[in-house]
C-alpha cells in the first residue's frame, strides 16, 4: 500500500514538474507599443537607462515566433539598429545585453544585421561577448552565423576573411575565465574549421 502511495506521489511530481516546465516556455506577450515608444526615446538620446528600458520590454530568452503585431517596430528598430551598434562597441553592458536581446524578435535581415553586430563585438569585447552569449545561448540553434558572420560580409575576398577568422580566434583567447571557457573553445572550434 506504501509503495502504491509512494509512485502515485512520484508521479504527481512528475506532472506538477511538467506542467511547470511548460508555463515556463511559453513565451510572454510583448508590449509592442511600449517598445516603440522605448526605442523612439532610445534613438533620440542612446543611453544604459534606455537600453535598460528595452530591456525590461523584450522577453526574456524565448523566442517570439509570431511577431505580425510587432511588425512595424522590428522594421523601426532594423531600419536605426546604427544607433544601437556604436552604443554596443563602446562596451556599454546594457546595449551589448539589448543587442543579444533583440534575437528574440528578430528574424531574416534583422538577425543577419544582429549577428554582424554581435559578431564583431568579439574584437572590441571579447569577455562580453561570450558572457552574453552564455546567457543567450538557448536563442541559437547554433553559433555559426554569429561567429562566423564575416563570411556573409566578404563573401568574395578570402584573404580577408581569413585575416579576420585569424583575428576573432587571437581575441576570444585571451578570455581566460573558467565559466567561460567551454563556450570560448566551442567558437574557436568554429572558426578553426573555416
Amino acid at each position: 500500500m506504501n509503495h502504491r502511495k509512494t509512485v502515485a506521489c512520484l508521479l504527481g511530481l512528475l506532472l506538477l514538474a511538467a506542467l511547470m516546465g511548460n508555463a515556463q516556455t511559453v513565451p510572454a506577450a510583448v508590449n509592442w507599443e511600449g517598445l516603440k515608444e522605448a526605442w523612439n526615446a532610445y534613438s533620440v538620446n542612446p543611453s544604459e537607462a534606455g537600453a535598460e528600458k528595452m530591456l525590461n520590454l523584450l522577453p526574456g530568452i524565448v523566442k517570439i515566433t509570431d511577431i505580425r503585431d510587432g511588425f512595424l517596430v522590428v522594421n523601426l528598430i532594423l531600419d536605426q539598429l546604427g544607433l544601437l551598434e556604436s552604443q554596443i562597441y563602446a562596451g556599454n553592458p546594457n546595449a551589448i545585453k539589448l543587442g543579444f536581446r533583440l534575437y528574440t524578435i528578430s528574424y531574416g535581415a534583422f538577425e543577419v544585421a544582429l549577428n554582424n553586430i554581435m559578431g564583431k563585438l568579439i574584437a572590441f569585447s571579447p569577455r562580453l561577448f561570450l558572457e552574453e552569449l552564455a546567457a543567450h545561448r538557448s536563442l541559437f540553434q547554433t553559433l555559426d552565423p554569429i561567429v562566423a558572420s564575416f563570411l556573409k560580409e566578404t563573401p568574395d575576398d578570402p584573404v580577408t576573411q581569413e585575416l579576420e577568422k585569424k583575428m576573432r580566434i587571437k581575441f576570444l583567447e585571451t578570455v581566460d575565465e573558467k565559466p567561460l571557457k567551454a563556450l570560448r573553445n566551442e567558437c574557436i572550434k568554429i572558426l578553426k574549421k573555416l
